[in-house]
C-alpha cells in the first residue's frame, strides 16, 4: 500500500473516486425527503416548482443548477490526472466544498433538511478534507525531481513515540475545537433555562441571530482548523520535525479560537445580565481543556527538543531554572486571591446602630448587573485580570516544559502583568477608601441588595476599607524577592553549539548558565568573561583522546587518487547511500586545494551541504554547520558580541568553531556556511575575504579591543587560543565551504567573493544509488596528511597556466566582455588543474580539469554581461573542445 501511495497514478485516482462519491452523496441530498412544512417534497421538488414565488423554491432552483455544472469540475479533475498536475482537483474540491457549506447555509435559514442530509453533508467535507491530504501527498510525489535524504535526526525520530504522542494531542485539540458546536455559548433563565448550543442551527429549529451568525463563523474557523490538521498529517508521513513544529501554531490557532468563544460568550452573558435576564456562560470550558492541551504538548516539545540537541548537536539539554517559574506561580496565586478578598468593606453607623457589607471579587463578579456602574468597572478589571494571568500561567509553564529559548521573556511579561492587575484593583479598592464624598442612596441600595434595609431619612456615618492592599504588599514582596535573587538578570550562557563536538563522536557539551549582572568582590576574584571559551579550554584532555582514537583509523601511503575513491565508496554506503562520482569528488577536492574558500551553489535538494558532510565523515574530520540568517548585517552577526555591563563576550558558532580548530589542529576542520547568500556575504564576512590574501601564519582577527583573561583565586589566566587575550588566529587545518542558492529570496554573489574561492555548481540532482553495500570505516586524513598530498601535486604538477593555448585563446574571447585574469586566478587555475590530474594519474585529464575551473571561474561571468553574437562565442568555444562552456552560454541564450 505504501508503494502505491508514492505513485502519482493512484492517489490521483483515489482523488477522482472520491470526488466521484461526494457528487452522488450530493445527488442524494437533493432527492431526500424534507422536514415539515415540505414533507412531500425534495429540494429537486422545490426546484422544479418556482411559480410559488417563495424564497425556498429559488434557493432550491439555484443548488440544482449549481449541482448540475459540477459536471465541469470533475471533467476538470480527469483532465488533471492525465496531465500529471493538481490544479484540477484543487478546483473539484473547492467546488464540491462551495456547494456543501451553501447546503449548511440553507439549512440554517429553512431548517427543512432531515437529519440524514445533515450526516450526509458533514460525511462530504469529511471526505474533501481526505481529497485534501491525498493532493498534497500528489503534490510532493509530482514535485519529487531531488534528492531525498534523510538525516540520521529523522531516521531517529522516526523511531520513537514522540511523533505519535504529538499526533494523539493533535486530535485531541481538534476534539476540543469541536466541542465549541456543542457546549453551550451562554444559557438564560434560571428554571429551564434556554442553551444557546451552535449545533442547534443545525439539529434543531433555534434560529436565534447571535447563534446563527457565530454558528458561521465558528464553522468557518473549525474547516479553517480542519484543513491545518490535514496539512500537519502530511508532514506526520513526509517529514515527522516539521509536523511537531507545525503543531505549535495549530494548537495555538485552537487556543486563540476557544479563549475568542469564550470571551463571545462572556460577553453575551453580560449584556444579557445588564439586561436584568438571569444569564450566565459554561464558555469557559474549552478554554481549560485547551490549556491542558497546550500542557501535554509542551511536555512532548520539550522532549523533542532534548532529543534533537542529543541526537544531532551532542550537548545536554537542560530545563532553564524552575525558580522564576515558582514565582509566576505564586503571583498568580496572589492575583486569584483577589477574589477571596474583601476589596470593598462598607461599615455604616447611626448612634449605636452598626452594620457592614463586605464586597469580595467573586462578590462584585457575581452582582455587578445590580450594581453601581462603579463597581461594575472592578468587575471588568477582575475579569481581564483573570484572562490575562490564566493565559500568561498557561505559557509560562508550557514555555518551561518545551525549554523554550524565551523562557526568561516570559516570566518577565507574567510578574509585570500580575502586578499591574494586582496594583490597579487594589487601587480602586483604596479609591472607594478615600473618597470625599459618596452618595448616601448609593450605600442604601448596595446594603439593600444585601437584605439590609436603611431608613433613608437618616444620616448616616460610614467607614470604606479594603483588603486588597494586602495583596498589592504580597505582590511587592515577591518582587523585591525576584530582584534580590536577581531573577531578571538571568541568562542562559550560549552553550558549545552542536557542531563543535566533534562530527562523527558524541562528545557531550555540557551547558553553564551564569548571572549577568555586576560582580561583587568576591566574584571578581574569580570572573570568567567568556565560559565558553573557559569550557573548551577544560576539554584538552578530551580532545587529546579523541585524537588518538582518530589515529587509530590513519591511512597508511596515501594518495589522492585513493582519497577520491574511497570517498566515493564511502558516500555509496553510508546510511543516506549518497551518489557521487569520482570527478564530483575531485572537483570538490581540487578546489579546497586551489583555495581555503568554496562555494558550492546550484539547487536545492543536489547534495551540496550533504557533500561536505559526507567528506568530512568519511575522513574523520571535523564539520561545524553555521546557518546564515537574512538578517545579518555586521560581522558580530557572525563572530559575538561583548556586553559592557556583564562585562562578559559571548561568542557565536563560528567563532567557536575557530576557537575549537585551533585547539584541535591535526585535524581536518570544515566550517559550512549553510545558505551564504541569504544576506549580502560582504556584511557579515568581508574580515575573511581579506584574511584570505595574508599568508597562513599572518591569518588572525581581532574579537574585540579590550583583553579577555578569566581570573582564579585573583590570578589571570589566558585563553589558551587567544593571543593578547582578545585576537583568534586563524588555523591553517580550516577550510570554508558556503553553499548558495539563487532564487529571489538570495542576494547574488559578487565577483570580489568569486575571484577568492573555488565555486562548484550543481545542475542536476543526483541518480538514486541501487548498488550499496554495507557501510564501510572511515579512515582518518590528518591536516598534514592533506595538505602534504595538496603540496605534493602542486608541485610535481607540471601544468603551466600562463603558457597554456586553451587558456589564452580564451582570454582573447572574453577581453570584448571586460573579463580578464588576474594573477590571483591564473594561480588558482594553475594549482586547481595540477591536483584534478594527481586524482586520476593513469588518466589524461588535463583538458577536463581545464574547462571545469575556467568554467566557474571565468566564463561563468559572462552570465551578468549582454553578448550579441552568441552563437558565434558559442562556436569559439566549441573549436576548442569547452563543450561546456558552450553548452553554458547556450543556456544563457535560452534564458
Amino acid at each position: 500500500m505504501k508503494s502505491l501511495l508514492k505513485k502519482s497514478w493512484f492517489t490521483g485516482a483515489v482523488a477522482i473516486g472520491l470526488l466521484l462519491l461526494v457528487f452522488f452523496i450530493n445527488l442524494s441530498v437533493m432527492n431526500l425527503k424534507l422536514k415539515s412544512p415540505y414533507e412531500d417534497e425534495t429540494v429537486m421538488s422545490l426546484a422544479n416548482n418556482l411559480s410559488t414565488g417563495r424564497y425556498v423554491n429559488i434557493f432550491s432552483f439555484v443548488f440544482m443548477l449549481v449541482f448540475y455544472i459540477s459536471f465541469i469540475p470533475l471533467l476538470l479533475s480527469g483532465f488533471s490526472f492525465l496531465k500529471k498536475t493538481n490544479w484540477g482537483f484543487v478546483s473539484g474540491v473547492l467546488y464540491f466544498l462551495g456547494y456543501n457549506l451553501g447546503l449548511i447555509v440553507y439549512q440554517s435559514s429553512y431548517n427543512v433538511l432531515p437529519i440524514f442530509a445533515i450526516i450526509l453533508i458533514i460525511f462530504n467535507l469529511i471526505i474533501m478534507a481526505g481529497i485534501f491530504v491525498l493532493l498534497i501527498f500528489r503534490k510532493k510525489i509530482l514535485l519529487e525531481n531531488q534528492v531525498s535524504e534523510k538525516t540520521e535526526k529523522e531516521i531517529l525520530l522516526n523511531q520513537t513515540k514522540i511523533p505519535l504522542a504529538v499526533l494523539i494531542v493533535d486530535f485531541v485539540a481538534i476534539a476540543v475545537a469541536l466541542s465549541t458546536f456543542f457546549i453551550p455559548l451562554y444559557t438564560l433563565g434560571a428554571v429551564n433555562p434556554y442553551r444557546a448550543i451552535l449545533a442547534s442551527v443545525l439539529f434543531t429549529s433555534d434560529l436565534s441571530l447571535d447563534v446563527i451568525i457565530f454558528f458561521f463563523y465558528n464553522f468557518v474557523v473549525f474547516l479553517s482548523i480542519f484543513l491545518y490538521l490535514s496539512r500537519c498529517l502530511t508532514y506526520y508521513f513526509f517529514d515527522k520535525s516539521k509536523f511537531i513544529t507545525e503543531s505549535k501554531s495549530f494548537i495555538n490557532f485552537i487556543f486563540i479560537t476557544t479563549i475568542i468563544f469564550f470571551i463571545t460568550g462572556l460577553s453575551m452573558s453580560t449584556y444579557y445580565t445588564l439586561n436584568n435576564e438571569v444569564a450566565s456562560t459554561p464558555a469557559f470550558i474549552p478554554m481549560i481543556l485547551m490549556s491542558v492541551v497546550i500542557f501535554a504538548y509542551a511536555i512532548f516539545r520539550g522532549k523533542y527538543n532534548a532529543f534533537s540537541e542529543l541526537k544531532t548537536e551532542e550537548k545536554n539539554s537542560k530545563y532553564p531554572r524552575i525558580e522564576p517559574l515558582a514565582y509566576v506561580i505564586l503571583l498568580t496565586l496572589i492575583s486569584t486571591a483577589m477574589l477571596f478578598l474583601y476589596i470593598i468593606k462598607i461599615e455604616i453607623t447611626y448612634g449605636t446602630y452598626t452594620n457592614s457589607v463586605r464586597l469580595s471579587g467573586l462578590d462584585i463578579l457575581r452582582d455587578y448587573a445590580v450594581l453601581d456602574p462603579g463597581y461594575r468597572i472592578v468587575a471588568f478589571l477582575l475579569v481581564a485580570m483573570l484572562m490575562t494571568v490564566g493565559i500568561t500561567f498557561v505559557v509560562s509553564i508550557s514555555s518551561y516544559l518545551s525549554k523554550h529559548k524565551q523562557f526568561s521573556k516570559i516570566v518577565i511579561l507574567a510578574t509585570v502583568l500580575n502586578v499591574f492587575f494586582v496594583f490597579i484593583i487594589a487601587v480602586s479598592g483604596f479609591y472607594f477608601q478615600i473618597a470625599k464624598e459618596i452618595n448616601q442612596s448609593i450605600l442604601i441600595e448596595i446594603f439593600s441588595i444585601y437584605g439590609i434595609n436603611l431608613q433613608e431619612a437618616l444620616v448616616y456615618e460610614y467607614q470604606i476599607s479594603t483588603d486588597a492592599i494586602y495583596a498589592l504588599i504580597g505582590s511587592v514582596i515577591v518582587l523585591i524577592i525576584m530582584f534580590m535573587r536577581k531573577v531578571f538578570d538571568y541568562e542562559e550562557l550560549n552553550t558549545l553549539e552542536a557542531t563543535l563536538a566533534p562530527s562523527n563522536d558524541a562528545n557531550e557539551i555540557s551547558s553553564e548558565s551564569v548571572p549577568a549582572d555586576a560582580y561583587d568582590d568576591e566574584q571578581l576574584k574569580n570572573f570568567d568573561p567568556c565560559p565558553a571559551f573557559t569550557d573548551l579550554d577544560s576539554r584538552k584532555a578530551v580532545f587529546k583522546e579523541d585524537l588518538d582514537k582518530r589515529l587509530g583509523y590513519k591511512t597508511k601511503e596515501p594518495s589522492l587518487n585513493d582519497l577520491i575513491n574511497f570517498v566515493v565508496e564511502y558516500a555509496r554506503n553510508s546510511r543516506l547511500h549518497l551518489s557521487y562520482t569520482p570527478e564530483d569528488i575531485a572537483t570538490f577536492v581540487a578546489g579546497m586545494g586551489a583555495s581555503k574558500l568554496s562555494i558550492l551553489q546550484g539547487m536545492s535538494g543536489t547534495g551540496k551541504t550533504s557533500l561536505p558532510k559526507i567528506f568530512s565523515e568519511a575522513i574523520y574530520g571535523n564539520i561545524d554547520i553555521i546557518e546564515v540568517e537574512s538578517s545579518w548585517k555586521d560581522k558580530n552577526e557572525l563572530l559575538g558580541y561583548y556586553n559592557e555591563f556583564s562585562m562578559k563576550y559571548t561568542p557565536k558558532k563560528f567563532t567557536l568553531a575557530l576557537y575549537k580548530a585551533a585547539l584541535n589542529q591535526d585535524i581536518f576542520t570544515i566550517i559550512l556556511l549553510d545558505e551564504m547568500n541569504l544576506s549580502r556575504i560582504e556584511y557579515y564576512f568581508s574580515d575573511f575575504l581579506s584574511l584570505m590574501e595574508n599568508e597562513e601564519d599572518q591569518r588572525e582577527l581581532k574579537l574585540i579591543n579590550i583583553r579577555l583573561n578569566r581570573k582564579e583565586d585573583d590570578e589571570e589566566i589566558e585563553y589558551r587560543a587567544l593571543d593578547h587575550g582578545n585576537t583568534l588566529k586563524v588555523p591553517p587545518n580550516i577550510w570554508f565551504i558556503g553553499t548558495a542558492n539563487r532564487d529571489e529570496s538570495t542576494f547574488v554573489i559578487s565577483d570580489k567573493v568569486y575571484d577568492r574561492a573555488h565555486t562548484m555548481n550543481f545542475t542536476k540532482r543526483a541518480p538514486k544509488v541501487r548498488n550499496y553495500a554495507n557501510p564501510i570505516s572511515r579512515r582518518f586524513f590528518d591536516y598534514k596528511t592533506m595538505n602534504d598530498l595538496f603540496l605534493k601535486a602542486k608541485d610535481s604538477g607540471d601544468f603551466d597556466a600562463e603558457n597554456n593555448e586553451i587558456i589564452k585563446q580564451v582570454e582573447v574571447l572574453l577581453a570584448p566582455y571586460n573579463i580578464s585574469f588576474g594573477n590571483r586566478i591564473l594561480k588558482q587555475i594553475e594549482d586547481f588543474v595540477n591536483i584534478y590530474k594527481a586524482c586520476f594519474p593513469n588518466e589524461d585529464v588535463e583538458n577536463e580539469a581545464i574547462e571545469k575551473i575556467l568554467l566557474s571561474k571565468v566564463v561563468a561571468k559572462l552570465e551578468v554581461k549582454t553578448i550579441d553574437d552568441k552563437e558565434q562565442l558559442e562556436m569559439a568555444f566549441d573549436k576548442l573542445n569547452l563543450n561546456l562552456c558552450s553548452e553554458f552560454i547556450r543556456r544563457l541564450d535560452n534564458e
